[in-house]
């Protein structure tokens, strides 16, 4: 075992070594990773690599010169046969020379350099005869040979460093004058340092000072104290003392290979001596072939598979088995009959359906749809690929897609090609995962191997196939050759890496008839196979998925969660397993309000492995892409939802290419963005945004976007303002996701958002307020608003804008309009009156901006019963409007001063001077609207509202011609809106009051439905169903009549204003029919004809 140990553990630069030898043995990852710190390292390869640095001119010839000169003429001969030229340089030739364009010879002669000379003889020259010759120092040439990359040296001052911080740099030199190391003293002196100074101030790793004293006193020399008799001097405990010790005591070294062949002794007692051969033939090292033939005569005799002699018999007994990876091993004793290896796998592949690589079955939530199709196409004698973002759960899903194809009988071949780097590696693997040991030509080889299952068919997977595609971008020929420097890889690292390869391997694969493909990737290929697109599970499966793994999180909690995780389960996994050591409201209700990075960081914890952290993955996924690609993916993250082609490079024209389409079909390719072939529409997943949203490049996008979409409500406003209504509210119903999501992102904390940007964004967005108000639900608007105002709050005039518009759209949208409640008109008053302070402190506020406060805060004045002083501001309003509009003779100010005319017929109805109102509005207000707008949802409500005062004055012949109009206008222009669906609601009140309950009937129903589809709150669908309910019940129809009435109840539940409960609706016989009581806190709204008939007599 010493023999084999001192001719594997050595690390060379193509010769493959213990860690080669030890993957055919199929030791675990783990224990090799584990053990690599163990492995020597060739003084002769670092010797070269010295003399590249220090003499890069040295040739050949004086190569051959210097090996004569130590008697080495059996490496001239070498040289001789590998044909280098005289005049070559070494460094080119041998040291950093190019293995694609080397031969053989050439390719592998510093290795067999370095084996010749690394050892030790009384006769022959080695490494340190050649440096001597080489004008190498003896300093130099200890260094170069130290048996370890370990320092006791650096570790004794690391320790001081920790335990005593305190410690000055004079007891050091103390110790020093004791030992009498006068070099370290002189060396010491020279530096200047006072007296006083800290020993960790000055052994810094890295500098010369640390490093000289390591060169010194880690050295043995006889009669010389060293680091040891340093330690004593600074009374450094024993104990810690022999820590350091082990580290240069080359007896207690732990040889890698040993350790392996313990651990394959333990893992697999019945594997054989032959097995260790075969192993070594596979990776080309006969020297170690020979040194077991030497002592086992029989092993490598033609007869083979005739020996019996176990490897863990003997090992057994000569050592203790230490599992590398710290875990104990057990191990049962070998029967009668030796049984190989290969024997054993081949039982286990009858028995199991695969040859023991494929994982084991997990829980399937949500997926069972989904695998139960792959298995309908596998069984159809078709292949597919699955294609799916990083952590989406591929794996899972071909697993189980396995283990119910081994129940219908077919064999499984499992291939997860991590550390492969060549098509030769990945054939090798599917040999392996086909349960044979593959030799040379394993690209060759791998079709003979599935030709062996004739008789049964194979489902081939392999995962992430992706990785080999771009094996060739990752690994140009310099890098590959950088890689050969520094890391021992094995000579089909030479085999063919590119996409090419790989594609036509694949093809070739596939092609085979009893053979079908599951491949596994985040990326779409052009394979002639059905592609599956994996998409994220839904919330109730989510919410399963919380549930199996933690019984104990309460529902509202796993709600929360389940918005966070997006449905990936790589997301709720890692979520699952951070809820182990957190409190789970607390969790929940960070991650609930985390910024995107913040978000990024708490789903990626440090403590995960890379390959369980999302964010790596995707970043891998991200740096494969070119710039350009990067750039546009971090571009497609400024959308908040789904956008089109046209939408992006309206946007970001400027930004991008001619070639953009070739950049797009490139992306469309990735997983990483989602594209709907019906809607042509893409999108990214909300984490996914998220994590590009941290990009770089990602502050200049959005400014762009926000600049856009900013701009573009503007643009949209003014259409509105136009007899082209119609084609502004399309437009912005297409791109109403993105421009709220600029105003959010301007009302949201971005410190990284420019103030300036910021400030003529909300400014923009105001000028636009009108338009937004019509189109937006009443709460999304007072949100945003909300959200504007704060962020502009010290900018006055732009702030009591913001004021004003929220005030404007309060008073609009309440449901008890015209008769605005107290709620409602306190709140709006409470903001106008402000905006209103600041407006009159100021010279410096838009006129426009200044009559729209004055007009609103007008009506509040008149409907607060203060008659006087609304009026007064009003007429002041009506001042400001007329003026503008006469001087600028444009449109948007005439239909502003017909807006501002209707406040004031507002102010009218609130009065009950309803007759007066129409006045107004049918002299006023709608030839203004009609001249400019022509059919417009102005004019639609301004009808509505003149029907809403005949009905006041109990004209139900005129509320219904009115309403009816408006109706038909608003279906025109606005389709499904909540101004719609109000004027539905007016209408069927008319018709009720005027006593035809039918048609009444028609008319509320379509109300509910729309409301229900269209409103933010509940309040208006009460008032519907309580119509609802009266109306059924005239046409006795009390079954229906009762069900809205619940319908009702349950709406106000939902209110959080709601107080008292909805009592059950009264009937009183009347003039006209029935009318219903609410409860509702300061709520008018027109429920009954004999309400309005009391109303308009007290009016008229």
């Amino acid at each position: 075992m010493d023999r084999l140990a001192l001719l594997l553990d050595r690390k060379m630069r193509l010769i493959p070594n213990w860690t080669q030898l030890a993957r055919e043995l199929r030791v675990d990852d783990a224990v090799i990773s584990r053990l690599e710190q163990y492995s020597n390292h060739s003084p002769t390869i670092q010797l070269f690599d010295y003399l590249e640095v220090k003499r890069p001119n040295l040739s050949i010839q004086q190569l051959r010169q210097g090996l004569t000169q130590i008697s080495r003429n059996d490496l001239n001969v070498l040289l001789t046969n590998a044909g280098f030229d005289d005049h070559e340089e070494v460094r080119g030739a041998i040291t950093s020379g190019d293995p694609q364009t080397q031969t053989s010879l050439k390719k592998e002669i510093l290795d067999k350099i370095a084996l010749a000379l690394d050892g030790t003889s009384l006769v022959l020259g080695n490494w340190y005869s050649l440096a001597i010759k080489f004008d190498v120092s003896r300093e130099e040439c200890w260094k170069i040979g130290a048996p370890s990359a370990e320092s006791p040296t650096n570790q004794l001052f690391q320790y001081l460093e920790a335990t005593c911080p305190k410690m000055k740099l004079k007891k050091v030199v103390d110790a020093l004058c004791l030992m009498t190391r006068h070099d370290l003293l002189d060396f010491i002196a020279k530096q200047n340092f006072a007296d006083e100074v800290l020993l960790k101030d000055v052994m810094i790793p890295g500098s010369k000072l640390l490093q000289t004293m390591a060169d010194k006193l880690n050295r043995t020399i006889p009669a010389v104290e060293n680091w040891k008799n340093l330690a004593f001097k600074l009374e450094i405990p024993n104990d810690e003392i022999r820590k350091f010790e082990g580290m240069t005591r080359e007896s207690e070294r732990t040889s890698p290979t040993i350790e392996v062949m313990k651990w394959v002794a333990a893992k697999f007692p019945d594997t054989c001596l032959t097995d260790v051969v075969r192993a070594l033939d596979k990776i080309q090292r006969n020297d170690a072939v020979i040194i077991i033939t030497e002592e086992f005569p029989d092993t490598v005799d033609q007869s083979l598979e005739r020996l019996d002699s176990s490897l863990h018999d003997s090992l057994i007994k000569e050592m203790p088995i230490n599992d590398p990876t710290g875990r104990t091993l057990s191990y049962c004793r070998k029967g009668e009959r030796s049984v190989s290896f290969s024997s054993k796998v081949a039982e286990d592949m009858i028995r199991t359906g695969h040859c023991g690589l494929l994982p084991e079955r997990t829980s399937l939530v949500g997926r069972s749809e989904i695998c139960e199709d792959i298995v309908t196409l596998l069984t159809s004698n078709k292949s597919a690929e699955i294609v799916a973002p990083p952590g989406y759960g591929k794996t899972t899903v071909v697993i189980e897609v396995a283990y119910r194809m081994i129940e219908r009988g077919k064999f499984i071949a499992y291939v997860k090609p991590r550390n492969v780097t060549c098509v030769e590696d990945l054939a090798g693997k599917i040999i392996e995962a086909l349960g044979f040991v593959h030799g040379e030509d394993a690209v060759t080889e791998v079709f003979h191997r599935i030709c062996y299952f004739k008789e049964k068919s194979v489902v081939l997977i392999i995962e992430n196939i992706d990785d080999l595609m771009h094996l060739e971008n990752q690994t140009s020929v310099n890098e590959l050759h950088q890689e050969l420097k520094s890391k021992t890889y094995c000579a089909k690292m030479r085999g063919k890496y590119s996409k090419d390869d790989f594609f036509t391997f694949l093809k070739d694969i596939g092609l085979i008839s009893n053979v079908q493909l599951i491949l596994t990737s985040r990326e779409t290929y052009n394979f002639p196979i059905e592609v599956i697109d994996l998409g994220p599970l839904n919330d109730e499966e989510s919410a399963v998925l919380f549930t199996k793994s933690d019984g104990n999180l309460d529902d509202s909690l796993i709600k929360e969660l389940v918005k966070v995780c997006g449905g990936i389960p790589l997301i709720i996994c890692t979520v699952l397993f951070i809820l182990k050591r957190e409190n789970p409201k607390e969790f929940t209700e960070r991650l609930s309000s985390s910024s995107p990075s913040d978000l990024v960081r708490e789903l990626n914890p440090e403590f995960m492995a890379n390959e369980d952290r999302i964010d790596k993955c995707l970043e891998i996924c991200f740096k494969r892409l070119s710039q350009e690609n990067q750039k546009i993916l971090v571009m497609f993250s400024t959308f908040p939802y789904r956008f089109t082609q046209e939408q992006f490079q309206t946007v970001f024209e400027s930004s991008v290419g001619h070639d953009f389409q070739t950049h797009l079909n490139c992306l469309k390719q990735s997983s990483l963005l989602h594209f709907d072939r019906k809607s042509c529409q893409y999108s990214l997943h909300p984490f996914i945004r998220n994590f590009f949203s941290l990009m770089p490049d990602h502050n200049e996008a959005k400014s762009v976007f926000l600049r856009h979409y900013s701009d573009l409500a503007v643009s949209l406003c003014r259409k509105f303002m136009s007899k082209d209504s119609k084609c502004a509210i399309e437009h912005y119903r297409a791109e109403k996701e993105n421009i709220r999501e600029a105003m959010a992102w301007c009302g949201d904390e971005h410190p990284e958002l420019e103030q300036s940007l910021r400030e003529k964004c909300i400014n923009a967005f105001n000028k636009a307020a009108v338009f937004l108000a019509k189109m937006m639900k009443r709460q999304e608007f007072e949100s945003l608003f909300c959200k504007l105002a704060h962020r502009c709050r010290y900018d006055m005039p732009l702030y009591s804008t913001c004021l004003t518009h929220i005030g404007m759209n309060i008073v609009l949208s309440c449901t008890c309009t015209p008769f605005i409640c107290s709620r409602a008109l306190y709140r709006a008053k409470s903001l106008l009156s402000d905006a209103n302070d600041i407006q009159s402190e100021r010279n410096d506020v838009n006129n426009s901006n200044r009559a729209q406060c004055l007009s609103k805060l007008g009506f509040c004045c008149v409907r607060e019963g203060r008659v006087e002083e609304g009026y007064v501001h009003l007429e002041k309003a009506l001042k400001l409007r007329r003026e503008r509009a006469e001087k600028s003779n444009k449109r948007k100010d005439k239909v502003m001063l017909a807006a501002c005319l209707n406040d004031l017929a507002a102010s009218q109805m609130v009065q009950r001077n309803h007759l007066l109102a129409i006045q107004t509005r049918l002299d006023s207000v709608l030839p203004i609207y009609k001249e400019n707008l022509g059919d417009h949802p102005f004019t639609a409500t301004t009808l509505n509202w003149i029907g809403n005062s005949y009905y006041a004055l109990g004209d139900y012949t005129g509320a219904i011609k009115y309403s009816s109009t408006s109706v038909n206008l608003q279906r025109q222009l606005l389709g499904q809106h909540q101004e719609t669906a109000k004027s539905l609601y007016d209408l069927g009140e008319a018709f009720s009051a005027k006593g035809d309950y039918q048609s009444a009937l028609d008319y509320l129903k379509e109300a509910a439905k729309l409301q229900e589809e269209v409103l933010d709150t509940h309040e208006e669908l009460i008032h519907t169903y309580q119509t609802l309910s009266i109306v059924l019940r005239y046409l006795g129809r009390e079954k229906e009549a009762e069900e809205e009435v619940k319908k009702a109840e349950e709406c106000a539940k939902n209110l959080a204003s709601w107080k008292a409960p909805l009592k059950r609706v009264e009937s009183h016989e009347g003039e006209k029919g029935w009318m219903a009581v609410s409860t509702i806190p300061d709520a008018q709204p027109r429920s009954s004809a004999i309400a309005e008939t009391k109303l308009r007599s007290s009016t008229v």
